[in-house]
């Protein structure tokens, strides 16, 4: 009998010490791995959480308003300080074309609106003699003036774009910005950069082609003729279709962003590529 009573104590013991250590293993190694399962699991089931509101959209609303009481001036300031302030910001797009559209219309009006200075045509001033003397093109100075003819009368008056233009490719982004004293000035999209590199550049040349005949600022065939920027090295910015198969080499903007670049620079004009 005792020895059944002691065999029964030994059992208890060794119940209570291994169930005791048992418990304390559950605690303390299983049951935080279930727990930890079990909220991943329910992390992984849960509807993905709302984002915070971008308080930079209800800052791009409000420029956008601004700029139906303020002036052309105050508007491109609010522009550029909002694309400055909120580069980030799902509306600095807009916003860049907002301000590129401004000051295109700027520049592009016959008036000394965007910094033009105005010019009075004398004794033997040709648009070409013109142009060379205020150190821009001839081809700008017609499209900013409205102009009908490329003949000019004594005491004509004329706005002359005053332009220190450098373009910036980001072959990533597939943007080509246009900067006039370093400050932008208008993005436009870049369909295709094929077989280029990175690197600073500069416009060796402006070509304009009619098929394959080079046509000079003048000519009957000038309007329709295809523009080039050919660029050291051999590669070109020139215009293209984005719904094109295939792109040439070089780097391909639309054909009407092409005819407003080539206006805005000159030979020499650098050109940063990334």
């Amino acid at each position: 009998m005792m020895i059944l009573v002691r065999a029964l104590i030994i059992l208890l013991l060794a119940g209570a010490i291994f169930g005791g250590s048992a418990y304390f293993a559950y605690e303390l190694y299983w049951k935080p791995q279930q727990l930890d399962r079990e909220d991943k699991k329910m992390q992984a089931e849960a509807p993905p959480p709302t984002p915070p509101p971008d308080y930079s959209i209800a800052v791009f609303d409000k420029t956008v308003q601004s700029l139906k009481t303020s002036t052309p001036e105050e508007g491109r300031k609010a522009l550029a300080d909002f694309i400055a302030q909120n580069p980030a910001s799902p509306k600095v797009g807009d916003a860049k074309r907002l301000l590129g559209d401004m000051n295109v219309t700027d520049l592009f009006t016959p008036s000394t609106a965007g910094g033009k200075v105005p010019y009075t045509v004398g004794r033997g001033d040709a648009l070409a003699k013109v142009a060379s003397k205020m150190k821009t093109n001839a081809d700008l100075i017609y499209r900013v003036n409205n102009l009908e003819t490329i003949n000019l009368s004594i005491g004509q008056q004329l706005y002359i774009p005053q332009l220190a233009t450098t373009i910036a490719v980001d072959r990533k982004a597939k943007t080509l910005t246009v900067l006039n004293n370093g400050v932008f000035f208008k993005e436009y999209p870049l369909i295709s950069a094929k077989g280029t590199t990175v690197g600073n550049n500069k416009v060796a040349d402006k070509i304009a082609l009619n098929g394959s005949t080079r046509v000079a600022f003048g000519d009957k065939n000038y309007a329709g003729a295809d523009r080039w920027l050919m660029l050291g090295g051999g590669v070109a910015i020139r215009g293209g279709d984005a719904a094109a198969e295939t792109h040439p080499v070089g780097f391909i903007v639309p054909t009407g962003d092409m005819e407003e670049i080539f206006l805005l620079v000159s030979r020499g004009t650098p050109v940063t590529i990334q």
